[in-house]
């Protein structure tokens, strides 16, 4: 009697064991496509090294750190990074955006600076 219940017992372990090695973690496969492609085509806008070099490196650098902890099968730590560098790429984007509406907002200023000077002089007096 004892040893059938010791049997149960080692099957059930046996079974979490088994259970919880099926569950480990699978490989962020999408989260790395997402970032590498993301990474890609920021990296590829113009602009973007020059208005957001810092962010950019970052990006680059967390993408390498994923690559990394992919080959390591650290998938966790890959899936973190991936979606990181994506973030980052995104926000190098988007900073290049704002530094190129700055720069069309400061021309529109001129022109309308200009616009009223010159209705300024033309006034009659």
């Amino acid at each position: 009697m004892q040893t059938i219940s010791l049997i149960r017992t080692c099957l059930a372990m046996l079974t979490a064991a088994a259970l919880a090695a099926c569950s480990s973690t699978p490989p962020p496969t999408e989260e790395m496509a997402v970032g590498r492609s993301t990474l890609q085509r920021i990296s590829a806008a113009p602009n973007v090294a020059a208005d957001a070099p810092v962010e950019l490196q970052r990006a680059r650098d967390k993408w390498v750190q994923a690559e990394k902890a992919m080959t390591d099968k650290d998938y966790v730590q890959a899936r973190r990074l991936a979606t990181e560098a994506a973030a980052d790429a995104r926000l190098a984007e988007s900073k290049t955006d704002a530094a190129t509406s700055a720069a069309s907002l400061k021309q529109v200023q001129d022109g309308i600076r200009a616009l009223d000077e010159e209705i300024k002089r033309r006034a009659p007096r």
